[in-house]
């Protein structure tokens, strides 16, 4: 049942390609479509406004040489640009008041004339378009002008040129834009699948741990810094923190099994013995041995629960303004009979006030917890210092000792919960009190930290935030 959604993913990856080259090669061609509409309209234009500068200047030329010189004048020079062999494709004409055509140069390809209804503007002139046919229409660019004696004079210049050179125009274009347009979708298609690379990257990697369960697989990143190489890193980084978490779990449940084994085997054989026995006193003794690895037992289940709680940020914290000199004093007053033990001396310079808002309850397991720590690895005869220190946006409280110290390799696995390092196997303990420090200290929004180098002592920095410290 399972194989069926994942074969379905490849095909959804290459669809996405194909729409997305489906969409380039839409806009690229309604793009390549619109320069070209845009450039012919330009090239249609410029070449009418030629057409008609050319046919104003000749009207121009030819009134100037008819109210000069008149008819004969004007005659003459459109004779002579005739046979000169000027302007064969210009048409002139010349009609009186009355509508009498006195000059009419209609040039070969032009059979008749059949001119269409004309409206002079206020400035006498104006150009218009008539239709010449002869074995299909032409269109024919006019100027007109009236002369001051009323005659009517036209220059007129045939279109088939302009036509000519727009569909040349048009074929050029045609075949220039097929050909980059199919230019255009390899290359969206060529873009789509780069494009896509690591998504497809991602699905692989995907299948593969779904597949083997090999949690070490990872997807390739690049140095692009764009969305989809972003998005391959923070899918990175959740398989980092899945494994992270994973590995944890296992460690924790292989922990737990070996920490659970040892007073669960030591009841079973207290009870054992206790069966055997018909000494009542024998029989209570065992019932006390029972009850206090009972608790052991119970005390463990409670600080994994506290973490977990605090970890899925679900800890209730009772919070209110606690001054940590008090808390600091107490636990000092508590571990001072088993510092004394070990001949070590505590010094504890945290003074008041130092409050913050926290949970007093929490904070106090905080303390405890550190300072329990501190003792129990420091040798006889060594020292215990607490310090707080108290900056504009954090307060800072220290733990340090003259321990052996943590090495640099464990120093970030002795947050981990069960976690005990080589030096701590002997000592007793759940393995459990910097992983609830930690779980404690991050749900008041603060962090903690270790520093300490290999025999010199270990000194741990609680800081809370301006939030929470006031």
């Amino acid at each position: 049942m399972s194989s069926a959604p994942l074969e379905s993913k490849p095909r959804t990856v290459r669809g996405a390609s194909t729409r997305l080259t489906f969409w380039y090669a839409i806009v690229f061609t309604l793009g390549v479509g619109g320069l070209f509409a845009l450039a012919y309209l330009l090239i249609a234009r410029l070449v009418e406004r030629t057409d008609r500068e050319v046919l104003q200047s000749k009207l121009n030329e030819y009134s100037a040489l008819y109210q000069a010189g008149g008819f004969r004048a004007l005659e003459f020079a459109v004779n002579r640009e005739q046979k000169g062999g000027q302007q064969k494709s210009l048409f002139v004409r010349l009609a009186t008041a009355r509508g009498e055509v006195t000059l009419a140069n209609v040039p070969d390809e032009w059979i008749t004339f059949q001119q269409s209804a004309i409206s002079i503007d206020g400035m006498q002139r104006q150009v218009g378009v008539v239709r010449i046919p002869k074995d299909a229409e032409r269109e024919l660019a006019l100027a007109s002008a009236v002369m001051p004696d009323g005659s009517l004079l036209q220059v007129g210049r045939s279109t088939t040129n302009r036509e000519t050179t727009l569909r040349t125009f048009q074929r050029a274009f045609l075949a220039v834009s097929a050909a980059v347009i199919l230019l255009g979708i390899g290359a969206g298609a060529w873009l789509a699948h780069r494009t896509m690379k690591p998504v497809r990257d991602v699905v692989a990697t995907a299948r593969t741990i779904i597949e083997t369960g090999d949690l070490d697989a990872r997807v390739a990143t690049t140095a692009s810094g764009d969305e989809l190489d972003e998005m391959a890193q923070l899918f990175n980084r959740v398989l980092e923190r899945n494994e992270r978490l994973v590995r944890a779990m296992r460690e924790s449940l292989d922990n737990t099994a070996h920490d659970l084994r040892t007073p669960l085997t030591r009841l079973r054989g207290i009870a054992e013995l206790a069966l055997q026995s018909d000494d009542a006193g024998a029989a209570r003794e065992a019932l006390a041995d029972c009850a206090e690895e009972s608790e052991r037992v119970i005390e463990m289940l409670r600080a994994l629960m506290d973490i977990t709680e605090a970890e899925a940020g679900m800890m209730r914290l009772d919070r209110r303004r606690t001054d940590l000199a008090t808390l600091v004093g107490e636990a000092v007053e508590l571990y001072e009979h088993v510092a004394a033990e070990k001949k070590i001396i505590v010094h504890n310079d945290v003074s008041a006030p130092c409050e913050a808002e926290v949970d007093p309850a929490r904070m106090r397991q905080v303390i405890a917890n550190l300072l329990d720590n501190a003792i129990k690895y420091t040798p006889s005869g060594g020292l215990v210092f607490l310090s707080a220190e108290r900056a504009a946006d954090k307060l800072t409280l220290s733990v340090r000792d003259t321990g052996p110290g943590v090495p640099a390799e464990e120093q970030a696995r002795i947050w981990t919960r069960l976690y005990r390092g080589d030096k701590s196997r002997s000592a007793r303990g759940l393995g459990l009190g910097l992983s609830l420090v930690k779980a404690i200290v991050e749900a008041h929004g603060g962090s903690v930290a270790v520093e300490s180098r290999e025999g010199s002592g270990a000194t741990f920095r609680v800081k809370l935030p301006v939030a929470t410290a006031l």
